[in-house]
């Protein structure tokens, strides 16, 4: 049931909604609100990149606090926190479903056993900032335009039952880059623990 809900955060679905809803508020004549969240959602995918490319360098730490800020926490919170931030009319509902869905996601990725609660915070708290950014960014008179919101949630619908449960095996890609290719450069020799 937890690997059901924290699926629905996995690369594998959200990398097609986003480029999805970018294209469907271009389609709906939203040119600003995609260029919003266009920008919102590759600069929050590149922080969270970053940030396990740098933490993940040197493998797994004796006393591990933070090895692999959480990607599905920052992506669940980023993307449907984004919806959120594009189609909710309210400030106070859309501040209680962004941080309902941080805790949600960040919750799954704990009971999971695959991210420390530090590493869901981080990942938590970049997806917050992120959404909450591209609230700010949007275009305000056109926030609750529900053609937007039919078509946003048809596509949802559609994607998330062709690919719900499709995972990418990105996460794998990223730790073994970062330990190979970085982890040589930063880290020292045998064992865990960077070089400087």
């Amino acid at each position: 049931m937890i690997g059901a809900f924290t699926d629905f955060a996995d690369q594998g679905l959200l990398i097609p909604l986003e480029i999805a809803v970018f294209f469907v508020l271009l389609a709906l004549g939203r040119p600003r609100d995609a260029r919003a969240w266009g920008v919102a959602m590759a600069a929050g995918s590149l922080l969270i990149l970053l940030l396990k490319l740098w933490f993940e360098r040197c493998g797994v730490p004796q006393h591990r606090v933070i090895y692999s800020p959480s990607g599905h926490s920052m992506a669940g919170t980023m993307v449907y926190g984004g919806l959120l931030a594009l189609f909710c009319g309210s400030d106070v509902v859309f501040a209680c479903g962004v941080v309902l869905l941080a805790i949600a996601f960040a919750t799954s990725r704990i009971a999971l056993g695959v991210h420390t609660v530090p590493e869901v915070t981080l990942g938590g708290f970049i997806g917050l900032c992120v959404a909450v950014t591209l609230r700010r960014g949007l275009a305000r008179e056109q926030a609750e335009s529900r053609a937007a919101l039919f078509t946003t949630l048809a596509v949802f619908g559609v994607l998330a039952l062709a690919l719900h449960g499709y995972r990418l095996g990105v996460e794998r890609r990223i730790q073994a880059f970062a330990h190979a290719e970085l982890g040589r450069l930063f880290c020292q020799g045998p064992g865990p623990g960077p070089r400087f």
